[in-house]
């Protein structure tokens, strides 16, 4: 509260004029003037601020109304008032009324007795004296205060003073408020982009990463601010895999971008059956012209294939880190190749290497965030201190999978770092072959000649015993499959099928043709349907998938939808004689 003593102000008759006995003393001025700027300083936001501006005119001037406008719309719009009035208070063109009069001519009036203006007042109001001062910043208009009594002649020029001085207070700390508040929506406006985008971004980094053929996978992303310019994928394409890693120059949304359209082109590479200094050249060329001036990104590829033989190329990045088991010890492999988006580039200007994983080997991929992090002590971590971790963590008697190195790697790191702020996006890609391969692939063997010899059961007996060893061996899930077809359990033989076609990425159209005949002969009708139009879609000319369908469609008692099927089939095969007999059989139906 205002700390102020003085006697409740009356209108008196003295002498045929009206005087005001009470009110304020210069003294009570000054200290009303450094209470305002006081008490407006550490307002940071519009409703307090007018809720403010209220309370004061009730301490100061003993109000009954009081009331703040804002130009807003083209309108001074009522914003806070002490009380609503009969009629309410209302919008305002500029001009009407005597706080639009005011808001027109930027000059405060005291109208002592409305009775002299009745055109500013409207039907049954009953305020009859009025403060009106306008709230200025830099010669604009924002708004006005009036200041509102049922009794006239209330006020005095020094009153007016006053009020003109709130008045200018609260244009200054309106302007604060509205740079205030402007940084905090802007705030909130990129903080809520970026969650969007790390949303968006997560979409795109793989959360787990099931086995491939033996190989498993360990990972970690972690971005220093809410997106990253780091980014690694793993795409499986049936005999091979594919793996990249990739470091954007810059932080943050623009190589956040970067990353998305990257994503797009490695996965479009991989579809169409690039080789990898080709992928290079593509990356390159269909990226470089859309990424910002001075941004650049280092990258490495490598693909598996399925006798375990890998090949390499490197863009700038870090040299590929190659744990062999046997020796143990590391191999760093590197080629030639400057980053990409700097300039033009083709195949030829990058390498491509070879070389072999062997059962408990394991490849690291990396972004150099992990090594140039500085500790508490402002020293970095070091390459070399980063490759003696992994050293000692693989290099275990019983050594842990790809997943549980990447968690012991981790918990080095970070008690390395002891908490010091990241000053890099983190990324890591942990590969490695499985210890029981060697032994999964000769009972494998055995497996397969008990097939050849059609003793099913011995076949059935070995082939589970591999996939207890190594549940990710493709040539055993078919083997599987194949053991439980020739044994009538299509159930069996679907589940291992489709565990192939899932691990393996093998999305072929005979694949899905074989899981819905499969379905189709266990009595599931609607997942065979689901395959069959899986197969359908990669190659809408394979009729042995269209009439399987049809036959799905028949099962259900849809007739007209087996003959769209059969119809549609004729057209992209006009001279199949199976398809057209076929069809005529089934409009042949009663």
């Amino acid at each position: 509260m205002i700390a102020l003593k003085y006697g409740k102000r009356k209108v008196v008759n003295y002498r045929g004029a009206r005087m005001i006995v009470g009110g304020l003393t210069s003294k009570n001025k000054i200290d009303i003037l450094l209470y305002i700027s006081k008490e407006f300083a550490y307002i940071d936001n519009q409703r307090d601020l007018f809720d403010r501006v209220v309370a004061l005119s009730v301490e100061i001037f003993e109000v009954d109304n009081v009331t703040v406008r804002l130009w807003q719309n083209g309108q001074l719009v009522p914003v806070r008032f002490l009380k609503e009035t009969t009629p309410p208070r209302r919008p305002l063109r500029p001009g009407e009324g005597y706080s639009g009069a005011v808001f027109i001519e930027k000059k405060p009036v005291n109208l002592d007795n409305l009775e002299h203006y009745p055109d500013y007042l409207d039907e049954n109001e009953s305020t009859r004296c009025a403060m009106v001062v306008p709230i200025l910043f830099r010669d604009e208009a924002l708004g006005t205060i009036s200041i509102e009594k049922d009794t006239a002649y209330f006020y005095k020029k020094d009153d007016l003073e006053i009020l003109e001085a709130m008045a200018s207070q609260l244009a200054l700390a309106l302007n604060e408020v509205k740079l205030i508040e402007g940084l905090v929506e802007a705030r909130s406006r990129i903080q809520s982009d970026l969650k969007m985008g790390r949303s968006v971004q997560s979409q795109i980094i793989p959360s787990e990463i099931a086995p491939w053929n033996s190989i498993r996978f360990g990972h970690y992303f972690e971005p220093m601010v809410e997106v990253s310019g780091d980014y690694f994928d793993v795409m499986r394409s049936g005999n091979s895999l594919t793996c990249i890693i990739a470091d954007v120059s810059g932080h943050g949304v623009p190589a956040a971008l970067v990353t998305m359209a990257l994503h797009f082109q490695f996965r479009r590479c991989v579809e169409q059956g690039f080789g990898l200094t080709e992928m290079m050249e593509e990356l390159n060329e269909s990226i470089r012209h859309r990424l910002p001036d001075g941004t650049y990104f280092t990258t490495q590829l490598i693909r598996i294939y399925a006798d375990h033989t890998y090949s390499y190329v490197n863009a700038g990045h870090v040299r590929l880190m190659h744990y062999k088991r046997a020796q143990k010890e590391f191999i760093f492999h590197d080629t030639k190749g400057i980053p990409l988006g700097i300039a033009p580039v083709r195949r030829t200007d990058y390498e491509e290497k070879f070389s072999r994983l062997e059962p408990g080997d394991a490849l690291v991929m990396l972004t150099d965030g992990f090594y140039e992090q500085r500790t508490a002590t402002h020293e970095e971590t070091g390459l070399q201190t980063v490759i003696n971790w992994f050293g000692e963590i693989l290099g275990a008697a019983n050594p842990p999978d790809a997943a549980e190195t990447t968690v012991q790697f981790l918990d080095r790191f970070n008690k390395h770092v002891e908490g010091w702020p990241r000053e890099d996006d983190l990324t890591l890609l942990v590969l490695d072959c499985s210890v029981h391969l060697e032994n999964a692939r000769k009972v494998y063997l055995e497996a397969r000649k008990f097939l050849r010899e059609k003793n099913l059961s011995k076949a059935e007996e070995l082939a589970l015993e591999a996939y207890r060893l190594d549940s990710s061996l493709h040539d055993n899930l078919l083997l599987l499959s194949r053991v439980y077809n020739e044994q009538s359990r299509p159930d069996e033989a679907a589940r291992f099928l489709s565990e192939y076609v899932v691990s393996s990425g093998a999305h072929k159209p005979e694949y899905y043709h074989m899981l819905g005949t499969l379905y189709y002969r266990n009595g599931d009708i609607r997942a065979a349907k689901r395959e069959l139009k899986k197969s359908l879609s990669l190659d809408h000319t394979f009729t042995r998938a269209s009439l399987m369908l049809a036959r799905c469609y028949l099962k259900e008692g849809a007739r007209p939808k087996a003959i769209k099927t059969l119809q549609q089939a004729l057209k992209s095969s006009p001279a199949n004689e199976q398809v057209r007999q076929s069809l005529k059989n089934v409009e042949s139906m009663a």
